[in-house]
């Protein structure tokens, strides 16, 4: 039997996403300048950038755990998102009067730790309230309205941080503030109770019993573990090129803020934005795991773009253009392959997988990333990324053959 939906609670989950995507971007958009700052303006070590680097994928094993104990009913998916939000946000209200790498590792940490707690909650509210073809378009258009928003955040980020004309500090200071904004939409709404035998039963006090009750939904269910396959492949590259990254912008290419903000804010998102619908319809019309694959050949033409913007720096708009329109159909995949996989079920599960696998890659990629450029500097390092991310693609597509006639 095919759930009812309250035309009232979709109207008010579909602005709450909305405004989550809109209030967050602000502190995107400078969250993913933190490592070109340290290499430019702090004078990090390779270390420090790749410590940095580390906490968001290896913090989500954390936030593996905060999902994997949550009880349902009672609005407890609404009161993790309140929760998750406010601490996500709330240390960065303290960074201009904190000037110490130690304050600024500790605010990412709690950061990305509870950004990535509130997803599984996230998306079965949507999926609860919101039927499925109007939960894949609201999901793609909001990603595309905080990339536009990005590309405005771009222009005027550049100028301010190359002309010193405004504290950083003050800047994450303010986008918090707006980032917390988004709890005063979520106490607003309602989700139904999922009928009794569809709940899961009460979860053991165990720290085992999660990583038991993930692997086992693997076993279970082949293809979503070639699909969790695929993306440790492409997050591995994408994860052991990161601190490359911050080397080569800096050191290689010698970018100022204007360049990177250019790249990421403006030519990332005409990427995103102009092929966020497209990949939402091929969603519909493709197997996942033949549209994954698409995804980690566009994660590996990105770092040979880039290796060509020291012949001509438009190589490197080109580069942030591709990786705009592998990163959108990666951001729709990720967050809704959990409803994708489970069907009528709980999705919870299936994105807690997607989050655990994620801390389990970045535990060691980017510090060893970090080491070998260290040891041979950022190209080799982005040449290694770019043959994980396209041997990742050889391996969904052998695989794929076999499952893509199973796949709904």
């Amino acid at each position: 039997m095919a759930p009812s939906f309250n035309p009232q609670d979709s109207r008010n989950t579909r602005f709450a996403l909305l405004w989550m995507n809109l209030a967050a971007e602000p502190l995107i958009s400078l969250y993913t300048l933190i490592p070109f700052i340290l290499r430019k303006d702090f004078g990090s070590s390779m270390f420090q950038v790749s410590l940095f680097i580390t906490l968001r994928p290896v913090l989500s094993v954390f936030s593996f755990y905060w999902s994997a104990y949550l009880k349902e009913g009672k609005g407890r998916l609404i009161a993790n998102l309140i929760s998750a939000s406010l601490l996500a946000y709330l240390p960065f209200l303290f960074f201009p009067w904190v000037d110490n790498f130690g304050f600024l590792l500790l605010a990412s940490a709690m950061y990305q730790l509870f950004s990535k707690a509130a997803i599984p909650s996230l998306i079965e509210v949507l999926k609860r309230n919101i039927p499925k073809a109007p939960r894949e378009h609201a999901f793609s258009l909001f990603f595309i309205l905080s990339f536009v928003e990005s590309g405005i955040l771009g222009l005027l980020l550049g100028g301010l941080l190359d002309s010193h004309a405004f504290d950083w500090k003050m800047l994450f200071f303010f986008a918090s503030l707006i980032g917390l904004s988004s709890i005063f939409f979520f106490i607003r709404l309602k989700v139904p109770e999922l009928p009794k035998k569809q709940q899961r039963g009460e979860v053991p006090a165990s720290l085992a019993h999660p990583w038991k009750e993930s692997f086992r939904l693997m076993r279970e269910r082949t293809d979503f573990a070639h699909f969790q396959g695929a993306f440790m492949f492409g997050g591995s590259a994408l994860m052991l090129m990161a601190p490359a990254l911050s080397s080569y912008y800096a050191d290689t290419l010698s970018l100022t803020y204007t360049n990177i903000t250019t790249a990421r804010f403006i030519f990332m998102a005409i990427g995103v934005a102009g092929s966020s619908l497209l990949w939402k319809k091929g969603l519909s019309l493709v197997p996942l795991l033949k549209l994954t694959l698409w995804v980690l050949v566009g994660f590996g033409l990105f770092p040979i773009a880039l290796l060509m913007a020291q012949i001509d720096l438009w190589f490197l708009y080109l580069a942030f253009f591709i990786y705009g329109v592998a990163q959108a159909g990666s951001h729709l995949i990720w967050n809704l392959s959990g409803t994708y996989f489970s069907s009528d079920q709980d999705s919870s599960p299936y994105t807690r997988v997607n989050i655990l696998m994620l801390g389990l890659r970045g535990a060691v990629m980017p510090l060893i990333g970090g080491l070998l450029c260290d040891l041979l500097g950022p190209t080799p390092v982005l040449i290694l990324g770019m043959f994980l991310c396209l041997y990742g693609a050889r391996y969904l597509f052998r695989r794929s053959r076999i499952f893509i006639s199973q796949i709904p």
